[in-house]
């Protein structure tokens, strides 16, 4: 292949690449310009694909005419304790898993595994009797109890556990230490990768949670951010910006913790992935 098949090769990848890059941050663009432009930029047609008139009506109207600060309140409220509460209790299982020996131990980690062939939304409805015939239904304990353990994060937690070496546990054995011991002052700071990775899906898994919050939650108080955004489509209009003005808020939590457990994602994500 010649220098110059070469180098048009290489300038038409690079013009794709580029290309996808602009489809793929045109969503991101059309939010920020909806969320700062006059509701009525916002339905026009043929639609404005520049800023006419850059505004913070929307952002005024979201806070004066919606309980966005209580739908925040509720979504950090649940996601924080079902993250901190599922990285404890996953944590503790995945370890009793890898490192503890009792009766059945393989029989009842593959029944755990079974379970994540059975899709959510087939026990949804028996969920939604039993948590009405228990007077559970709009209440916190239902947003955030039966998130606390996922088999997926006690899977994860297994995996990363079983690449520590037994020597280092047994030693700690050896000197007296407790399992609680072991478990709190080596497991524990030793899983730091693998916990941040869970701990970010977690909790952008349950900040964006809407169907289980509009189907066990009725009440306005209750809302989460999801849900109190999907509220602002009516029946005969959408206010759009407004909506905008909303999903650019709800998606600063997000990125700023993706961007704070980062290197916790990708080493929790990668460990084990090479060896040698």
């Amino acid at each position: 292949m010649s220098s110059t098949e070469r180098r048009a090769r290489h300038a038409g990848a690079t013009v794709a690449l580029v290309a996808w890059a602009a489809l793929s941050v045109f969503p991101l663009y059309w939010m920020l310009l909806t969320a700062f432009s006059p509701q009525a930029d916002t339905v026009a047609f043929p639609p404005h694909f520049f800023p006419r008139r850059l505004t913070l009506d929307n952002f005024a109207w979201l806070f004066s005419h919606a309980a966005i600060g209580r739908w925040f309140v509720n979504s950090l409220a649940v996601a924080a304790s079902v993250t901190a509460g599922s990285l404890l209790i996953n944590a503790m299982a995945g370890y009793a898993f890898a490192k503890m020996r009792f009766p059945h131990r393989e029989l009842v980690f593959w029944m755990l595994l079974s379970l994540l062939m059975v899709p959510e939304i087939v026990m949804l409805i028996p969920l939604y009797v039993v948590v009405n015939d228990l007077w559970l239904s709009d209440t916190f304990f239902v947003l955030i109890v039966p998130f606390l353990a996922s088999v997926w994060g006690i899977f994860l937690i297994k995996q990363f556990l079983q690449t520590l070496p037994d020597a280092l546990l047994e030693a700690a054995r050896i000197d007296g230490a407790s399992e609680w011991l072991i478990f709190r002052k080596i497991v524990l700071p030793l899983a730091k990768p693998v916990l941040g990775a869970l701990g970010t899906f977690t909790f952008v898994g349950q900040w964006n949670s809407l169907l289980w919050w509009l189907l066990f939650t009725s009440s306005a108080e209750m809302r989460n951010v999801q849900v109190g955004l999907a509220s602002l489509r009516f029946q005969y209009a959408t206010l759009y910006g407004p909506l905008m003005a909303g999903a650019l808020l709800a998606a600063i939590p997000m990125i700023v913790v993706f961007f704070a457990f980062q290197r916790s994602l990708v080493r929790g994500l990668t460990i084990g992935a090479l060896k040698g």
